[in-house]
Formats: C-alpha cells, sequence, structure tokens
C-alpha cells in the first residue's frame, strides 16, 4: 500500500531545511508521496487567491527537486474553500492563476482542502465544491501524468453527526465529482483510535472514489502540550478498501522522522532511542508520549512521581541535541505537570501553591486548579 506523509498542521510550517530532510528520510524509506498543504503558509489558505512571492516559490521549487530525486511524488495542495464563490468570475481567475502558478513551478498532482469550513454543510456547499473541482480537473486535462485529490468538508463520520447515507453535503457531493479523483479521510473521528474495513464501510457505500487515509494518529497540533512517537497501531484496513494512507504528524523534522520510521519500518522503541541518540532515561516518562489511546496503568502517587521526576535532569538539563530542542518545551511541560501534582498530593500550603501554579499556568487553569 502506497504511504506518504502529509504537511497539513497548523501551528508550524517547516523551514526548506526541514522540508528537505524529511524528504530525504522518505526517500530512504521508500515512502511515496508528500502533499504540502501547511495551515501556517499564508498563500495555502488565508490569502490562496495571491501568487507566491519569488521566496516561497523557489523554496517549492526545491521541495520539488528533493521529492523527484528521493522519487517521492509531491502534492501541491490549496485550500480555497474560506472564501471562494465558484460563481465569482474574479475567483475563478484567481483560481486558474494560482493553479497554472503551481504548474509552471513543475508541480503534476494537485490536491484541493475544503477542510475546517465554518460553513454550512449542505447540497449548495457540495456543489460549489464540485465545480471547483471541475474547473481544476480542466485545468490540468493538458498536464501529462497529472493527478488530483480532494479532501470534503465532512472528512470523517463524527463530522456527519449521524448516518453518513443521510447526509445531504456528502450524498450531493458523490453524486457530482468524478469518480476518479481520490478523497482524503480521518476515518470515524479526527483522531480515530482505529481505523479498519469496517470503518470505511458506509463512505464506500456513498463514493466510488478511491480513498486515502488521512491519519491523525501522531498530530499533536490539538495538543500542543505532548507528542507521540509510539508505534503506529490500530489500522488495519486493507487495499481493497483504500488506496493509500498519509500521516499527518507534528511539524518538528526529526520527530517526524521518528514518527516515519514508526509507521513504515515499524522500528522498535529500544532501536528508536539508539539511532537518534534519545537518553534511556526517557523511557521512564515514554507511557506518557506513547499515543493518543494509550494510558499509563501506574498510579500517579508521590512515590511514583519522584520517581518519574529522576528522569528530569537528564531529558531536560544535560541531553543537548537537536531533538532535545524539539522535544524541550514539551518535556519542561510535562515535568511541570508533575511537580504541580505531587504539590498538591502532599497537600502543600496555599501561599507556596498559588506561587507554583501562577507562575506556570495560564489564568483561567491556575484559578481553577487553586479552588479545587
Amino acid at each position: 500500500m502506497k504511504k506518504g506523509y502529509i504537511e497539513g498542521y497548523y501551528g508550524r510550517l517547516f523551514s526548506k531545511e526541514e522540508r528537505e530532510m524529511v524528504v530525504n528520510h522518505m526517500g530512504n524509506l521508500k515512502m511515496d508521496f508528500y502533499i504540502y498543504g501547511p495551515k501556517e503558509d499564508p498563500y495555502h489558505r488565508l490569502n490562496w487567491q495571491k501568487p507566491y512571492p519569488k521566496k516561497q516559490s523557489n523554496e517549492l521549487k526545491a521541495f520539488l527537486r528533493s521529492s523527484i530525486k528521493n522519487k517521492i511524488k509531491p502534492v501541491f495542495a490549496l485550500s480555497p474553500g474560506m472564501s471562494m464563490d465558484a460563481g465569482s468570475t474574479k475567483d475563478i481567475k484567481n483560481l486558474k492563476n494560482k493553479i497554472n502558478q503551481a504548474k509552471k513551478l513543475g508541480f503534476r498532482h494537485f490536491a484541493i482542502f475544503f477542510d475546517d469550513l465554518d460553513q454550512k454543510k449542505d447540497k449548495n456547499l457540495a456543489s460549489s465544491h464540485a465545480e471547483i473541482l471541475e474547473l481544476v480537473s480542466k485545468l490540468l486535462k493538458t498536464l501529462k501524468g497529472s493527478s488530483l485529490m480532494f479532501c470534503p468538508t465532512i472528512y470523517c463520520n463524527s463530522f456527519a453527526k449521524g448516518d453518513l447515507l443521510n447526509n445531504d453535503y456528502l450524498l450531493s457531493l458523490a453524486s457530482k465529482v468524478n469518480k476518479n479523483i481520490p478523497l482524503l479521510w480521518t476515518g470515524r473521528e479526527v483522531v480515530s483510535p482505529q481505523i479498519k474495513d469496517a470503518d470505511i464501510s458506509s463512505l464506500k457505500k456513498i463514493f466510488k472514489n478511491p480513498v486515502i487515509i488521512w491519519d491523525n494518529y501522531y498530530a499533536n497540533d490539538y495538543c500542543s502540550n505532548k507528542f507521540f512517537i509510539g508505534s503506529y497501531s490500530g489500522r488495519s484496513v486493507s487495499k481493497k478498501t483504500i488506496s493509500a494512507i498519509g500521516v499527518n504528524p507534528t511539524g518538528m523534522a526529526i520527530t517526524d522522522c521518528i514518527i516515519l520510521d514508526r509507521f513504515v519500518s515499524k522500528k522498535s522503541t529500544s532501536e528508536v532511542l539508539q539511532d537518534y541518540g534519545i537518553p534511556r532515561s526517557f523511557m521512564k516518562v515514554f507511557p506518557y508520549f506513547d499515543g493518543p489511546f494509550k494510558k499509563s496503568a501506574r498510579k500517579l502517587d508521590v512515590k511514583t512521581i519522584e520517581r518519574l521526576q529522576k528522569a528530569e535532569k537528564e531529558l531536560c538539563i544535560d541531553w543537548k541535541s537537536d531533538l532535545q530542542l524539539e522535544w524541550s518545551q514539551h518535556l519542561w511541560r510535562f515535568f511541570g505537570d508533575l511537580h504541580l501534582l505531587k504539590k498538591r498530593l502532599k497537600k502543600e500550603n496555599k501561599k507556596k501553591l498559588e506561587e507554583f501554579t501562577k507562575r506556570r499556568y495560564s489564568e483561567p487553569l491556575s484559578q481553577q486548579l487553586l479552588d479545587e
């Protein structure tokens, strides 16, 4: 099954060098595709209608060169749904200009994202999205070897707020969109605990299009105080149901290389620690960074917390590396949480607890913690 990387998260945007690092690692792992669609690229979403300036264009060219060298299919994604009116001559012209710019840069593979739109998800929205996809398809007809995929506004079962088979937006979209255009889907949830053939069955009854899984298993833009690098689990969907699967991870370049090792080569935790120079003491806290659905069985009493805290100095102070810089804020925050929990369990006097909490936590949370 084809496997890829999706740069589609909020909060971070790779530098040219970071993106190249990930693409090179993908090449070593013999992966298949890289979808470029970062929410923090203003020309991708917020100002989608504006052409890329020279600096950003050169970075995209560098991404193309690196992808081609590593035999990775580079996919250029655009997210015009926030403001585009499919009936607007000006918006249509802007969309054509943007796609044509990407074509001139060298892109042959494209994606249109309609995700995370605060709009009424009805037949009218579906018609608008179908028109946009038809327009882009026409622009790509003369481009040899081109392809197109899309992410609908309802991209998981839970967003349908009921049975998919009764959803007006999805039913209308399926009736209008070319059946050869793959669609991106995250499963039953935005971050799905599991993805199996049965989890895609309702979608396949509506769409005859190929399905590509957009997997947010390792994503942390919704929980920025954590990251996950445990084994890739809960996924057993087959080739007969989907055509490919891509992970949308963290935007921390070295961390994402670790995640790709987990995703593709199934490296063990001990191999990851050794290969990336991570101190063995990280194993003490690893259960808290294993995966979004894995819970530690440890009861956090004072003695257990103190055993965990023994890793703090080595991980937060003694360990020096580029990876540690990526993890530093998350590790400090984790140990800060442990310190607060220990103080509460030991029932320290209110003044000391108040001083500690207000220095480390936002006003709404700190006040709530002190009131409890």
